[in-house]
């Protein structure tokens, strides 16, 4: 995949909003300098707390605003940040006069 900001080829993008961003142009341009060897757990965090929706917006986060992020002073939103989709049916269909036996499937496998 291609990030948006230095159009490289990365197989690990972060999607901040409709942007997809590599590591190395998020500690470049932003106050998360510690996404680029370490972990993202303040990133994500923030993405929580400001509702972020593009780059730019990510941008302008100053160092103040995450100092009281990590101190706690700026309380992170219990917004889901992923979304997952349930599959309430079953995948296999069975009709009414048959019935699943799961041994003897496994055994016509080997």
């Amino acid at each position: 995949m291609k990030c948006d900001i230095c159009s490289k080829e990365f197989s690990f993008l972060y999607f901040i909003g409709k942007d997809n961003v590599c590591n190395k142009c998020i500690a470049k341009h932003t106050v998360f300098k510690e996404v680029r060897h370490s972990e993202d757990a303040l990133l994500r965090k923030a993405m929580r707390a400001f509702e972020i929706k593009n780059f730019d917006e990510l941008k302008k986060i100053t160092n103040y605003q995450l100092d009281e992020l990590e101190i706690g002073h700026i309380k992170e939103k219990k917004i889901k940040t992923f979304k997952y989709k349930k599959n309430k049916a079953s995948a296999v269909k069975v009709d009414a006069g048959d019935y699943l036996d799961y041994q003897t499937e496994l055994d016509l496998g080997s």
